[in-house]
């Protein structure tokens, strides 16, 4: 009977249960690595240094905090268009409501994006249906790769005019090609019928819905313009956000300076995906990448640890959140 449910495509419990460990020891691993990153560059940096560039400009944290909830706004529109006819069957509470929560999964999660998708799929799939929101969240991940490519043109094109060819400005114009293509090959891929009957072989508790999380991720374009342009000015507002925080450390970035600090974070979030939170791996990037963005050290790590500071706080919001989400079907 064991080989049975193997021959199924349902692992063994008990190697199911060493990989979850395995992974959980890699994710705290990499959280710890990144904390002491952090305790490293503070300790390399002093205390009082990074204290006199951070204290008044705490008083900026409301403002940047604000633009990055009304980023979520825009990935919430982003959904809702995605859903199609279906995104008017969602109130609109609950679904900015778990994509809140799903900031809150991805802020804490190695590879969050993926784990936050899921966590968003599975709040909405009462209104929506577990196929359709599964669908959903496909086409999030996808959509955020296609607009993360659109929006790195801008920072690649202000990285080089405010570096000139320097390893930011190639690393973002492979931040490009690597997004565009990546978000193509996740939608055709959705869309592709062989890939559901792969599925359903795979994992026959799937077969069912296969053909409906196919069909539904037929129902937009292979790029579907309207969700990626609400993410693009998600992305947008997280320009704004880094260039408040720039300015809140005593820079003063024109319009390209926070485009190519913009463009920073996102080189980070690819390279360092697999660390929780990018805990240090932001840190370390924004110090190595100072002197080319103009910026004394202190000031580079500072923007990131208020970054991280405003990104605790929504992450307990999220949370929070979660706690008081509805466990009932409703009526």
């Amino acid at each position: 009977m064991t080989d049975a449910r193997d021959e199924d495509g349902a692992p063994p419990p008990a190697r199911a249960s060493a990989r979850d460990r395995a992974w959980m020891l890699v994710r705290a691993l990499l959280g710890i690595a990144g904390i002491g990153v952090v305790v490293w560059l503070v300790r390399e940096q002093g205390v009082d240094e990074l204290a006199r560039v951070i204290t008044p400009a705490l008083a900026w944290l409301p403002l940047a905090a604000a633009l990055d909830v009304g980023r979520v706004a825009m990935d919430a529109l982003s959904s809702r268009l995605t859903l199609g006819k279906r995104g008017a069957d969602v109130p609109f509470w609950p679904l900015f409501t778990s994509h809140l929560v799903a900031y809150a999964v991805m802020g804490v999660s190695p590879a969050g994006r993926a784990t936050s998708e899921a966590v968003k799929a599975t709040l909405l799939s009462r209104w929506v249906g577990g196929a359709t929101a599964a669908a959903m969240g496909t086409a999030n991940q996808a959509n955020v790769l296609l607009s993360s490519g659109a929006f790195t043109i801008l920072s690649a094109l202000a990285a080089y005019a405010v570096t000139g060819p320097s390893l930011l400005t190639a690393l973002l114009v492979v931040h490009v090609v690597t997004m565009t293509a990546s978000g193509v090959a996740l939608r055709a891929a959705a869309r592709w019928e062989r890939v559901g009957a792969w599925l359903g072989a795979r994992f026959p508790r799937l077969a069912p819905h296969a053909s409906t999380f196919v069909g539904a991720s037929r129902e937009t374009e292979l790029v579907a313009f309207g969700p990626v342009v609400a993410m693009m000015a998600g992305r947008g507002l997280q320009a704004a956000h880094f260039y408040v925080l720039a300015h809140a450390v005593g820079l003063d970035p024109s319009a390209l300076g926070a485009l190519a600090l913009h463009g920073t974070y996102l080189v980070i979030a690819a390279l360092g995906v697999l660390v929780p939170g990018q805990i240090g791996a932001s840190e370390g990037g924004f110090a190595l990448a100072a002197n080319a963005l103009g910026a004394a050290e202190a000031q580079a790590i500072s923007i990131a640890l208020l970054s991280h500071a405003v990104q605790l706080a929504l992450v307990a919001v999220g949370f929070g959140l979660l706690a008081l989400w509805p466990r009932r079907r409703p009526a």
